[in-house]
């Protein structure tokens, strides 16, 4: 009788605990980026400062995050959390101190290489690649 009520315990558990949404990263899904940003366009003042920074909502899967690492070189970030892409709470956004990329639903942090420093997230942001030509900043994948 003991036996039996261990295994329908266990099993029991095993049911429930199969029912529970699975937690982990997933894959942002593919969305082609090509795109060409004039730096001289005044709603993209906030890239001439090195740390500055500006959403580009109209590229990527969720948008983007444009951010100026300085000396000439830009990165551009996909918005889409890696922990949960598909989620239908606000892309990843930069902390009002500046400092650091965060995800408010799922509480993951990154830095500005677009590593997780913190929450659940343990994929790096989806990075675009960019380079400057003239006046152009291009973003492509």
């Amino acid at each position: 009788m003991h036996k039996f009520i261990s295994s329908l315990v266990i099993c029991f558990s095993l049911l429930f605990l199969s029912c529970e949404r699975e937690l982990r990263d997933e894959p942002i899904p593919f969305t082609l980026v090509n795109e060409d940003l004039n730096l001289t366009n005044l709603q993209y003042l906030n890239l001439t400062n090195t740390g500055g920074y500006v959403y580009f909502n109209t590229a990527g899967f969720a948008g983007l995050i444009i951010y100026n690492e300085g000396n000439g070189y830009y990165r551009a970030f996909e918005r889409a959390c890696t922990f949960d892409p598909r989620s239908d709470c606000e892309p990843v956004i930069v902390d009002p101190s500046g400092l650091f990329m965060k995800h408010t639903c799922c509480k993951s942090n990154f830095n500005f290489n677009g590593e997780p420093t913190g929450g659940p997230a343990s994929l790096r942001l989806l990075e675009y690649r960019t380079f400057v030509e003239g006046s152009y900043l291009k973003i492509i994948n």
